[in-house]
């Protein structure tokens, strides 16, 4: 396997579930992108391995996360964010994570319009693993695009009122409006003593 075609598949290793590597679309278009490397035909093989991606990319069974934690603000798509330093909250102060979904489906949106879209619930649980709320719907995700993308960058931001000082686990699970496929991700949070003010954030306080 050439050194070009072994680098796409290090690329796509967070894609990779158990026993789908060999699985036949998979293994025919990375044999393919493999020979048109070795002829010297590099953006034959690229499209090869892109196809190679599309094929692996219908088979996982669910939605996976090749990053998913909480940010300083809304991104400016995929991979244009700003991690949070640390996970403390104050009360009532809104925790904006995102995410990059893999394995979701397209709708069609007419002339020439891609859906992606999500349906997010939120399980929230207590420092002693109870459960304190489980909310499916709590919020939608939608965009249109003009082709079937696969750097897509998932917003989401909670707001919640009455969470006291302590520490949280936020199960979010996005599930696909265009597959049968649902994803979970994990953030663990702590809300402080402190209440948060809009005016402090704009002030800088």
């Amino acid at each position: 396997m050439t050194g070009v075609i072994a680098a796409v598949l290090l690329a796509l290793g967070p894609l990779l579930a158990p026993g789908l590597a060999h699985a036949g679309p998979v293994a025919d278009q990375a044999a393919k992108a493999d020979q048109l490397a070795e002829s010297g035909d590099f953006a034959g093989a690229l499209a090869a391995a892109e196809e190679m991606k599309a094929a692996l990319w219908d088979q996982l069974p669910g939605l996976t996360f090749l990053n998913a934690f909480p940010v300083t603000e809304r991104s400016a798509g995929y991979g244009l964010y700003n991690p949070r330093e640390n996970t403390l909250y104050k009360q009532g102060e809104p925790i904006q994570l995102y995410a990059e979904p893999q394995g979701f489906g397209y709708g069609d949106g007419g002339e020439g319009i891609v859906k992606v879209g999500f349906y997010v619930d939120l399980q929230v649980m207590g420092q002693d693993g109870q459960e304190l709320a489980n909310m499916a719907g709590i919020t939608e995700i939608d965009y249109a695009v003009r082709a079937k993308v696969r750097e897509f960058a998932a917003d989401v931001t909670y707001n919640f009122e009455g969470l006291g000082p302590g520490k949280y686990r936020l199960i979010t699970t996005l599930r696909d409006k265009n597959s049968a496929k649902t994803g979970s991700f994990e953030t663990e949070i702590e809300v402080t003593d402190e209440v948060f003010t809009a005016e402090a954030t704009k002030s800088g306080g």
